[in-house]
C-alpha cells in the first residue's frame, strides 16, 4: 500500500506475524484460557474454540472475578448505570468475544514494514513493527506514519 506522509511517498507492507502467539499468552488483561483438551466443559466455562477433536475453554467465572478486581470495562463504557458485577460481566464477555475472533481467524497479528516508495524491497532502508492487530486499519495507518517519520530522521 502506497501512502503520502509529510510530502514524501512511502510503501507499507503488511505481513502475517508468525512469531506472535495467542493473545492470552502475549498480553495481560485476559481471562484464563485452557490448553487444547478433550475433557468436558466445566461449570463457569465457555467453549472458546474447537477443532473437531479437542476444545479450548475460556473460564468465564474466573474472568468475571478478575474483571471485577481489576476494574475491566468494555464498550459501551460504564457511566455509573451498571453495578461492578454487571460491568465485569460485560467486560469478560467482550474479552471472550475478542479471543474467540482470534481463534476463528477473524483477526491475526501482522507486521507493518515501511520504506520509501520505489526503493528496493530487499536492500533499501526500512522500519517495521510487529505484533499489530490486523483488524485495526486506522491504527495500522498511524503506525505506518510513525515508521515513515523514523525513516525521515
Amino acid at each position: 500500500m502506497n501512502f503520502e506522509h509529510n510530502g514524501h511517498e512511502y510503501t507499507a507492507t503488511i505481513e502475517d506475524d508468525t512469531c506472535t502467539g495467542a493473545p492470552w499468552l502475549e498480553s495481560e488483561g485476559h481471562g484464563p484460557v485452557s490448553d487444547w483438551t478433550t475433557r468436558d466443559k466445566r461449570p463457569g466455562e465457555l467453549v472458546l474454540s474447537e477443532d473437531g477433536r479437542a476444545k479450548r475453554f475460556y473460564d468465564f467465572s474466573a474472568a468475571c472475578k478478575l474483571a471485577r478486581a481489576d476494574n475491566w470495562d468494555a464498550a459501551p463504557y460504564n457511566t455509573g448505570q451498571e453495578s461492578k458485577r454487571q460491568q465485569a460481566r460485560k467486560a469478560a464477555l467482550s474479552d471472550f468475544d475478542y479471543l474467540r475472533r482470534w481463534c476463528a481467524d477473524d483477526w491475526r497479528y501482522v507486521g507493518v514494514t515501511v520504506r520509501r516508495a520505489g526503493d528496493c524491497a530487499c536492500c533499501a532502508p526500512s522500519e517495521s513493527v510487529w505484533g499489530v492487530e490486523s483488524g485495526c486499519e486506522d491504527y495500522i495507518l498511524e503506525i505506518a506514519a510513525q515508521l515513515a517519520d523514523e525513516l525521515s530522521k
